[in-house]
Parts: C-alpha cells; sequence; structure tokens
C-alpha cells in the first residue's frame, strides 16, 4: 500500500475514534515528531530534518578531525568479517 492510500486509511479511521482519549495520544504522537520527516532508516523509522542535518553535521566534523578510513583500510577489515 502507497503512503497516501496509508493516509486515506487513516483518515476514514480517525473520522470514526469517539474516544477522546485516542485522539490525545495521537495528537500527542504527532506534536511529538522533531521537524519535518526527511526520510527512513533501514528499520522504517522515520528521521526528522533536524535529526539529518545534526547527523550531517557531526560527519563533515570527523571528516575535518580525521576521523576517517580509507578505502584500503575499509577492505582490510572486511576480509576479517
Amino acid at each position: 500500500m502507497d503512503i497516501q492510500a496509508e493516509k486515506l486509511e487513516l483518515i476514514e479511521r480517525l473520522t470514526r475514534i469517539q474516544d477522546v482519549e485516542i485522539i490525545r495520544r495521537i495528537k500527542e504522537i504527532l506534536s511529538s515528531q522533531s521537524g519535518p520527516v526527511a526520510g527512513y532508516d533501514p528499520n522504517g523509522n522515520s528521521i526528522s530534518q533536524s535529526a539529518l542535518l545534526e547527523r550531517a553535521e557531526a560527519s563533515n566534523r570527523a571528516i575535518q578531525e580525521g576521523r576517517v578510513s580509507s578505502i584500503e583500510d575499509l577492505e582490510k577489515e572486511s576480509e576479517n568479517w
């Protein structure tokens, strides 16, 4: 099922909910997102735009500090996997 179909299904289900507590919990979940979703990790968990930028900045710092591995080092390391 594509994302648009999933959204439509959720909208339909939300219109039938009569329990205020469920609505409150859904609102909490939605408001707990830290910014727009920029993508998803391999496990299907959403990654916010701010989290993605934070990861990119951390990677840039690691590169500037020389905390990197060469392709040759990675190839040697992978031989032991």
